[in-house]
């Protein structure tokens, strides 16, 4: 069988130069260990839904061309539980139009700040009421004042326009920016405000992948290495099997930095995909290199025997799992394109690992007495 002939003298070769192996393994790890943080975090839904699609088109056209994805709202409501004996009662109140007016000039100063929507260009024109008897009457008198309250008169929006994109950087500065003139704005007692649109959405949504991809990968790889103590009933022998693990998510993570995958809602927990999916690589790799070393092979023996047999199971084992996820490419989600080609390199690069790498590091642990 070709592929068993070509794996019997990779087995060969590990026995002879498994020292150069390692080291070029080594230095591999630590190019893509240099490019993991070159990943880009993909916050921008928008890019993760079908093209091709009429109505997704004409959306994000629209989207394009008015900037509505480039949107803040600052959203000014009552405080139904202000105890305040002077609290506004009415948005309408004239304490709230001059804070407006506030928030408004200082918005419009802004470089990232395209244009400002709100109520007060139209009282600066027409002059703010002294009382709120005289700002009721003058919505009567200004019909189209009408459009920046609620029914209910309980809450008026200030709409913020930019130009900024799905740029992480941009965004977080453009939400910072707006929170401080909120904040430093001179608020009338009863009245809260809020701030929510896509930069929002974008800034937390950057904050929450960036968590869950630590979290999750952490919690896997804790839970993994205990086990394979457990099983191995020894610290040195599950870090070996752990060893290989450790090396394919950094190679997964470097080159997902070098190709522009971006970490995403899709891809977010597929460093603890990985990490459970190719465990069992180095699992049948260790287990058959002990019972190879029981049977008193020298450890080049051990190789000859372990790499065109459990490699060739594996290579049949990891075919199926990276064809299976690459045929998720075919799907129309890009969210789910994305899983499919981040999954299939990580279960690539734990063959890899597992059968060119852990091989001669396992027998620099034989011969270093340390296995």
């Amino acid at each position: 069988m070709i592929l068993r002939d070509i794996l019997l003298k990779v087995g060969g070769f590990q026995s002879r130069h498994y020292r150069r192996i390692i080291l070029v393994a080594f230095i591999f790890t630590c190019f893509m260990l240099i490019s993991v943080p070159q990943i880009k975090l993909q916050t921008n839904l928008n890019k993760e839904l079908p093209s091709g699609i009429p109505v997704i088109n004409k959306m994000k056209e629209v989207s394009a061309k008015f900037g509505i994805s480039d949107s803040l709202i600052v959203l000014i409501k009552l405080n139904p539980n202000s105890d305040f004996s002077n609290r506004v009662i009415d948005i309408r109140d004239p304490r709230i139009i001059r804070m407006v007016g506030e928030i408004d000039r200082s918005l419009e100063k802004e470089p990232e700040i395209t244009h400002v929507y709100s109520f007060f260009p139209i009282y600066s024109k027409i002059g703010i009421p002294q009382n709120l008897e005289q700002s009721r009457k003058l919505l009567n008198l200004v019909p189209e004042l009408n459009q920046f309250y609620s029914r209910d008169y309980t809450t008026t929006a200030i709409y913020v326009y930019s130009d900024i994109g799905s740029n992480n950087a941009r965004n977080r500065i453009l939400v910072k920016r707006v929170r401080e003139i909120v904040n430093n704005a001179d608020k009338p007692p009863g009245v809260e405000v809020v701030i929510t649109g896509e930069p929002l959405m974008r800034v937390t949504l950057f904050k929450l992948l960036i968590h869950d991809a630590i979290l999750t990968m952490s919690i896997a790889a804790t839970i993994i290495l205990v086990l394979l103590i457990l099983i191995q009933k020894s610290i040195r022998k599950g870090i070996i099997v752990f060893i290989p693990l450790t090396l394919s998510i950094i190679w997964l993570f470097g080159t997902m930095g070098l190709l522009n995958i971006p970490l995403s809602i899709g891809t977010v927990a597929v460093g603890a995909m990985i990490l459970g999916l190719g465990v069992e690589y180095g699992i049948f790799m260790f287990k058959r290199y002990e019972e190879e070393k029981r049977n008193n092979r020298t450890p080049e023996e051990i190789l000859m025997v372990i790499v065109p047999t459990v490699g060739l199971n594996i290579t049949g084992s990891a075919s199926t799992t990276i064809t299976g996820f690459l045929a998720l490419l075919l799907a129309t989600m890009p969210m789910i394109q994305s899983m499919g080609l981040t999954l299939a390199l990580g279960i690539f690069y734990s063959y890899i690992a597992a059968v060119a790498v852990n091989p001669p590091i396992m027998l620099l642990f034989n011969r270093r007495g340390w296995l």
